[in-house]
């Protein structure tokens, strides 16, 4: 009788043991998981915080605060198709598009949206993507809107994530500059017509009036 009562105590202990433990195991599980995405989160609103006052200002020394989101042998793909890698072509790219004697961009702002949680791969490891509108003021006077896209690739190393690659990637077919650069194609088809169209009246013109003469 009391070995069939040392089972069943047995038998109980271990069903509520898997009640109860494996649960607290899948809380703390899951609030470790939570933990590093608000890492990532945080990583995320570093970025994008530091790009919009290097893009606010343009100057060369505030490009310093984004370098310290990313790793050393981080690769950007930029709009412009530009690929640079490191923190020193991080800062060759800025001061070429905003300070240097060829600048094209006066200021640029963006907003970074993740479109899902990061994707993680072991312990080091993630992938973020999602879109980014964006506003543009150039050296010419002109600004524009942009709706962008874009992916980030992140380590984690030191127990710090950092950015090791980002893409963006405008759309071909809802494109501010392309749209622009069109309607250049446009207007100059159209210039050309009025111009063809002058010339060959006064072409028919002139050829009258020698006709007449002779």
């Amino acid at each position: 009788m009391k070995t069939r009562i040392m089972n069943t105590l047995g038998i109980v202990a271990t069903v509520l043991s898997v009640m109860f433990v494996q649960p607290l195991h899948a809380l703390e599980s899951d609030a470790a998981l939570e933990a590093v995405h608000d890492e990532i989160r945080a990583l995320k609103d570093g970025v994008e915080e530091a790009f919009n006052l290097i893009g606010r200002s343009g100057k060369d020394g505030d490009i310093e605060p984004i370098l310290e989101f990313v790793h050393d042998d981080f690769v950007l793909v930029a709009m412009n198709g530009d690929i640079r890698v490191g923190k020193q072509g991080i800062r060759d790219y800025f001061r070429e598009k905003m300070s240097g004697p060829e600048a094209t961009v006066v200021s640029v702002h963006h907003t970074f949206n993740a479109a899902a949680l990061s994707t993680l791969y072991g312990d080091d490891t993630a992938v973020a993507y999602g879109d980014s509108p964006g506003t543009y003021e150039l050296t010419d006077g002109s600004t524009l809107s942009a709706d962008t896209y874009w992916s980030a690739t992140m380590v984690k190393e030191n127990d710090r994530w950092l950015l090791a690659s980002f893409q963006f990637a405008p759309s071909i077919f809802d494109n501010p500059v392309v749209d622009a650069a069109i309607g250049m194609v446009y207007k100059a088809a159209a210039i050309a017509g009025i111009i063809g169209l002058v010339v060959g009246f006064l072409l028919a013109r002139l050829r009258g009036k020698r006709r007449g003469g002779n």
